[in-house]
């Protein structure tokens, strides 16, 4: 894990009066991350940073932000990290990118009031710059308010979050131009336990949690029903329900996310026959998976393996064989360390070996996905 990583880096370059707190906030920070607790992780990376500053907080400050949907603030934090680190920075490389991939899901929404010059909140969070001005957000609903000295101006926005843009006006409505009113209530994470939580300024929030990012390593794990067929045996086994059978077992994966869309894997699949039988399956191999969408992954792994069953008494196998495994998985339900996933995984074992069979299978799967 990335953050947990860099604890030690932010201690040891703080002041010895700051070591211990920035070293206890920091790490409290980086548990609450793990957890999910994105806005406590948030608030004790900011106070980490205040007792010391340091480049790899404001890069885990940038992550915390990205995965609560603040595309501004986290495109901020990590440009900031990227100006103090420079090229030969540890996490250059990943900022960049991430940057990259925030643009390309956010619309960049441009704010013009009238008159100009009003303080702009978005979400209950204020602008550092009056209107007009340009702001990234992530797709979804959004609360825009306008204030000026004699006015108060309000739109509910619907964003769809394609790397597109959108403009708005706010004009001052007749009856709000007779006396100056007072800003609208606003908040910060690192405000006291009182304060009121994002969620109370965002008029219908999303119902479901921010879809997790796979990011660096990855590993999964599924049970599986795996039907196979016997296409070899066609000649010698008359009865065709001997040469289909069933298996169940497990799918098994590991691999390296390249970006939050592809990953390479090593995948491996373990099964076992009906009792009476001594059928068994062994395989694994080096693979890819690619996402498409939000909520498919296709993919496809180089098989070295084996099948081994016994019909109507007579031994049927492939040995040690090579083939290919072809993936598609389904979300069906996204947390905020992964995804709970369904797939079908067709696949095919080479061989013309007498007594053993080229064997198709099939394995319906249902597991885990873990960023």
């Amino acid at each position: 894990m990335v953050l947990a990583a860099l604890v030690s880096s932010v201690a040891s370059d703080a002041r010895a009066d700051d070591v211990e707190a920035a070293r206890k906030d920091f790490a409290e920070g980086v548990r609450l991350y793990q957890r999910g607790d994105y806005e406590g992780a948030r608030r004790l990376f900011k106070k980490a940073d205040t007792e010391h500053h340091a480049a790899p907080v404001l890069y885990n400050l940038a992550r915390t932000e990205e995965r609560l949907l603040r595309a501004q603030a986290a495109v901020d934090a990590y440009e900031a990290y990227v100006g103090e680190a420079g090229e030969a920075g540890e996490f250059t490389g990943a900022a960049v990118v991430a940057i990259t991939q925030i643009k390309a899901r956010s619309t960049r929404l441009r704010i013009e009031t009238r008159p100009t010059g009003a303080r702009i909140f978005v979400d209950g969070f204020p602008l550092s710059e009056s209107s007009p001005t340009t702001f990234l957000v992530s797709a979804g609903h959004h609360v825009v308010v306008a204030q000026g000295e004699v006015f108060r101006a309000e739109r509910d926005v619907e964003v769809t979050g394609n790397g597109d843009s959108l403009s708005v006006t706010l004009e001052a409505p007749l009856s709000d131009a007779s006396a100056p009113l007072s800003p609208p209530d606003t908040h910060d994470a690192d405000s006291s336990p009182s304060s009121p939580s994002v969620a109370t300024a965002v008029a219908d929030p999303p119902s479901l949690p921010p879809p997790a990012a796979p990011d660096g390593f990855v590993w999964g794990a599924a049970f599986t029903l795996a039907p196979y067929h016997l296409i070899g045996a066609a000649s010698s086994l008359p009865n065709s329900e001997s040469k289909t059978q069933v298996m169940a077992g497990a799918i098994l994966e590991a691999g390296h996310a390249v970006t939050d869309r592809f990953e390479f894997l090593a995948r491996g699949f373990v099964a076992l026959g009906p009792d009476g039988k001594p059928s068994f399956a062994i395989m694994g191999g080096p693979g890819l998976s690619l996402r498409i969408g939000t909520s498919v992954w296709l993919g496809a792994t180089f098989l070295v393996g084996q099948i081994e069953t016994v019909a109507e008494g007579k031994r049927y196998g492939t040995d040690v064989v090579f083939g290919t495994m072809l993936e598609a998985t389904f979300v069906v339900l996204p947390t905020s360390a992964g995804q709970w996933t369904v797939g079908i995984q067709p696949g095919l074992l080479l061989t013309n070996k007498p007594p053993d069979n080229t064997t198709f299978f099939f394995p319906l799967s249902f597991g885990y996905r873990a960023y």
